[in-house]
């Protein structure tokens, strides 16, 4: 998470997203994941503090969580939500591996192809 004010933008890097923010939403926090990212606006720096604070202390949560050493106790749903979650994100992943295969596939079969012949000569 990062926090993204034009005064901060010395450069011009977010020129693209601070021109998009609306009147009165004069800040904007940054969120990234493994696949994207993401650009929330918010009217000041304290509220953009409070959501990243948040989200930092959520991802601490679920890290502690998993390694087995929370003492905050956990609903028995949300255990249901998290498997959930992770089997679409392995989904995700499965779908993403085969498209990247069939895409190397395709690819090669394009190099054999451009060599002219294969197997002995030219088909018509």
């Amino acid at each position: 998470c990062r926090i993204i004010t034009r005064e901060d933008d010395e450069y011009g890097e977010f020129n693209a997203v601070t021109d998009c923010v609306p009147d009165g939403y004069n800040v904007v926090f940054e969120v990234s994941s493994v696949g994207k990212t993401q650009y929330f606006a918010v009217e000041s720096r304290e509220e953009a503090l409070t959501w990243v604070n948040s989200l930092r202390q959520g991802q601490q949560d679920v890290i502690t969580r998993n390694m087995g050493h929370s003492k905050i106790p956990y609903p028995k749903e949300w255990t249901a939500f998290d498997a959930s979650a992770k089997r679409l994100r392995d989904q995700k992943l499965r779908i993403k591996q085969k498209l990247e295969q069939l895409d190397k596939k395709e690819q090669e079969m394009q190099t054999m192809g451009a060599g002219g012949s294969i197997g002995g000569g030219y088909y018509s």
